[in-house]
């Protein structure tokens, strides 16, 4: 024990930065070290990657986050955001996973889609672990929705079986593109996918210019300003929902859902499968390998901003939903995903190629780099 002690008296008169990264000296060196923790954000600016281009769901959920986190990081911080769109939001989290410093100061709001690519799709395209990825929360969970020109010859979803929709799409591996070729693959409808458009603005656009006909796989917060005003004025509407959760815009407005013209079990558990990520639409992540302290503080903080009255208001003001799922809760639902059958996980990709449906917009990426989401 005496030398226990003198271990940690040396140890006590050693600069302060050392002092904090060591707790090897037993409990009187220990003690000193949640003074230490308490100040490292104390100063720092804490950088959140948004994964798609200004204005559009993820940027605006990802920003009303930053004004309202980092008061609750030991020390505080400066949240600052940063547009990082690409490949279907992969160069964000693909940064995160492998460039960015592991302490704790760099995030990522992420497509739920970029963390089950490598379950549902192309494995090449994703250059990180996803179950080694830090989860620190989700803001929202969203079901997602097909939305049609009401000047389009298909009225209904069963009008999908008889007549072709041209929609579009942000790139291969985006929730616009994925969803309409689940459906034309396990249900047998109709859609032709234009790909490549660089955000949810840009496709709700080229909607309302009768360049497509609608367009699938978004939910209701990233549906404003011009969009939310073509569907006021009725210029669009809402064809279906497609996930399986009834939901209280589902039963007022007497929505279809996807699932409920499943043809079989099988297709219907796929389909479950799939949509099971709408649970996480607004995901936000540290880099893998970060102190287990710090991920206990960015996961408290998270859910004290979310608890925050003021979020609340302002989120209302906006008009963003919020349904926050704790990091923990989230990391387990990415951990059960992964774990299940391999057989089931082919089936889904299967499911989920596009095949002849989509062709790229003149003059988009190729399909190994598609355009961000929203």
């Amino acid at each position: 024990m005496q030398a226990i002690v003198q271990k940690a008296r040396r140890a006590l008169r050693q600069p302060a930065a050392a002092l904090a990264g060591s707790c090897v000296a037993g409990a009187l060196l220990c003690a000193a070290a949640p003074a230490a923790a308490q100040d490292f954000y104390k100063g720092k600016t804490v950088i959140v990657l948004i994964p798609s281009s200004a204005s559009g769901g993820y940027d605006t959920y990802a920003r009303l986050l930053t004004r309202h986190m980092g008061q609750y990081l030991p020390g505080k911080a400066d949240m600052v955001p940063q547009n990082m769109p690409g490949a279907g939001g992969k160069v964000a989290v693909s940064y995160l996973a492998n460039v960015a410093p592991k302490d704790g100061t760099v995030l990522a709001g992420a497509y739920p889609q970029s963390l089950t690519e490598a379950a549902f799709g192309r494995r090449d395209l994703v250059k990180f672990d996803t179950k080694a990825l830090t989860y620190i929360g989700s803001m929202n969970g969203e079901p997602y929705y097909c939305f049609v020109r009401t000047d389009a010859r298909v009225k209904t979803m069963k009008d999908l079986f008889d007549h072709e929709l041209l929609v579009g799409a942000t790139g291969q591996g985006s929730s616009t593109s994925m969803s309409p070729a689940l459906l034309n693959n396990l249900i047998g409808t109709k859609f032709k996918i234009i790909s490549g458009y660089t955000g949810s603005a840009q496709v709700t656009l080229a909607v309302l210019r009768s360049e497509v006909q609608g367009w699938c796989g978004m939910g209701w917060s990233s549906v404003h300003g011009s969009a939310e005003d073509a569907l006021k004025r009725g210029e669009i509407r809402v064809l279906f929902q497609e996930n399986g959760e009834q939901n209280e815009r589902v039963a007022a407005m007497k929505l279809d859902r996807a699932t409920d013209v499943a043809k079989t079990e099988e297709d219907r558990r796929i389909m479950d499968l799939i949509y099971s990520q709408q649970l996480y639409g607004r995901p936000f992540l540290a880099p893998p390998s970060i102190p287990a302290q710090r991920t206990r503080e960015l996961r408290a903080a998270f859910d004290a901003a979310l608890a925050d009255e003021k979020l609340k208001a302002e989120a209302a003001r906006l008009n963003l939903e919020l349904r926050p799922i704790p990091g923990a809760k989230l990391q387990a639902i990415i951990e059960d995903l992964y774990s299940t059958p391999e057989a089931t996980l082919a089936r889904a990709r299967q499911a989920l190629e596009p095949g002849s449906a989509m062709r790229e917009l003149p003059g988009a990426a190729s399909g190994a780099k598609p355009a961000a989401q929203e």
